[in-house]
């Protein structure tokens, strides 16, 4: 048998190092770091084209009809603002045109305050405070130069709750050479 020179070690001695490197590693299951912050969340914008039925306490029982085009910006967490825009018109004794509508409202996904102003083609310039929750609406008018300077209406619209957008969440694994399972929910490598 020959004799063992530090030559003849380097192979044993590399096997050795691989082995014991494949020893001390294992395989290691932990719970992912999930973030969600402010600037994370997710918004969209939403059209609407609605069309409604409006009644205005004080005048006829018979309604007036309404259609009207609706932007809104809904966010992740409810948030909810636009514009809207509407025009409507008698059609009991002939047709006959009622008003034209600009507001602004702001509030969550279900219920929305709403404030606005237009012109009446029978008593002029109004300006108003509402409210919109799904398929409905109800309002003040205050009227310059009409009748009745306050004039209250309730109108049912085809426009329902806004759909809120997902959150943006971050999942990260807090150990190097971790990857996330979706299936177990956990984050899981050899280390």
């Amino acid at each position: 048998m020959a004799p063992l020179t530090p030559r003849s070690y380097r192979p044993a001695l590399a096997a050795a190092l691989i082995f014991s490197t494949a020893a001390t590693a294992s395989f290691v299951n932990t719970s992912p770091l999930i973030a969600s912050s402010r600037s994370s969340r997710s918004s969209r914008n939403v059209d609407n084209g609605y069309a409604g039925l409006k009644w205005t306490l004080g005048e006829s029982f018979i309604p007036e009809l309404v259609v009207g085009f609706r932007h809104a910006n809904v966010g992740s967490n409810g948030e909810t603002y636009g514009g809207d825009i509407s025009f409507s018109f008698r059609v009991w004794g002939g047709l006959q045109p009622g008003q034209i509508r600009l507001k602004y409202f702001n509030g969550a996904d279900y219920l929305q305050g709403e404030v606005g102003g237009g012109y009446d083609f029978k008593n002029g310039f109004f300006v108003g405070l509402g409210g919109k929750a799904p398929f409905s609406s109800v309002g003040l008018d205050y009227q310059f130069s009409g009748p009745v300077p306050l004039v209250p209406y309730f109108m049912l619209d085809s426009i329902g709750q806004y759909r809120k957008p997902a959150v943006n969440f971050r999942i990260t694994c807090p150990l190097p050479g971790q990857h996330y399972n979706p299936v177990t929910g956990l984050c899981g490598g050899i280390i």
